[in-house]
């Protein structure tokens, strides 16, 4: 299956943020699912709540989605989702996450709330637990720490900056995507299966990439960059993970990209790419 067929157009620029437009050849109208659900609630695992799992129950009619890279609030602890899923019309899923807010462990109750925000790549980017935690706490040496070492309260720090850098910009007709490149380098990709979706994750989108956007060196990332980046995206063999709920689960990695992909009726419904050289990432 040809997972990634994009277009990267002429990019927005605003300080160290560039946004490139990106149009898929296999988009949809109507993806038939629905992303910011009332419906759809978040809790803690009834019996043994766990770090890394939380359970999603969808009481709506249709499948809701729930993106990788969601930050989870409440609860136990913050969360963010490690792994796209689409849960099916009256199911519940167990969802693999991690913890972003490493002191108030079982201080707290209650469902975890879903605000359409999004966690920086700089801690989507981290393998395991640990290192999670070690970069929230970047933020925090950064912009001032918190009671519980939480990501959310550290990055609200830089919340009118950010929202400054990304004020008044959209999505383009038909666009599906978005390139994301830092400081003169590109540092992700995310693709959706629809325009509808795009629109809608918009805003917690591009608000994460311009929290890391506002301290970066103000350099624009060239299109031959990003272009190459998106070619690269292309190459890599997507190998099969569990996944949770409706669809399959994948992930790629080369010493250029790291991939993950939820494969729905045959199509990409979201891909996310991350580039594991860029600094913000690498080190």
């Amino acid at each position: 299956m040809d997972l990634v067929d994009v277009h990267v157009g002429r990019p927005v620029t605003r300080g160290g943020l560039s946004l490139f437009p990106i149009w898929s050849g296999t988009a949809v109208t109507s993806p038939g699912y629905a992303v910011h659900a009332a419906e759809v609630s978040v809790a803690e695992r009834p019996d043994t709540p766990s770090v890394a799992e939380l359970e999603v129950t969808n009481s709506g009619s249709k499948p809701a989605l729930v993106l990788e890279g969601e930050l989870l609030e409440g609860g136990w602890q913050h969360r963010v989702a490690t792994q796209s899923a689409l849960v099916a019309a009256n199911a519940q899923v167990v969802l693999p996450v991690r913890c972003v807010e490493q002191g108030r462990w079982g201080n707290g109750g209650g469902g975890h709330a879903r605000r359409g925000r999004h966690a920086p790549v700089v801690v989507r980017a981290a393998e395991g637990q640990g290192a999670v935690w070690e970069r929230v706490s970047r933020y925090e040496d950064r912009h001032g720490g918190t009671d519980t070492h939480s990501l959310l309260a550290a990055t609200d720090r830089v919340e009118q900056a950010a929202a400054a850098l990304v004020a008044g910009l959209s999505p383009l007709p038909f666009q599906t995507g978005v390139l994301i490149g830092i400081g003169g380098q590109p540092v992700s990709l995310e693709v959706f299966d629809s325009p509808r979706t795009l629109a809608q994750v918009w805003g917690g989108l591009v608000h994460a990439a311009a929290v890391d956007a506002v301290s970066a060196a103000p350099v624009a990332t060239p299109g031959r960059r990003a272009r190459r980046f998106a070619a690269q995206v292309a190459t890599v063999a997507v190998a099969p993970e569990p996944g949770a709920g409706l669809g399959a689960s994948g992930r790629a990695r080369s010493p250029y990209v790291v991939l993950s992909v939820l494969v729905w009726r045959g199509r990409a419904v979201h891909i996310v790419a991350i580039n594991p050289r860029h600094e913000l990432v690498a080190t």
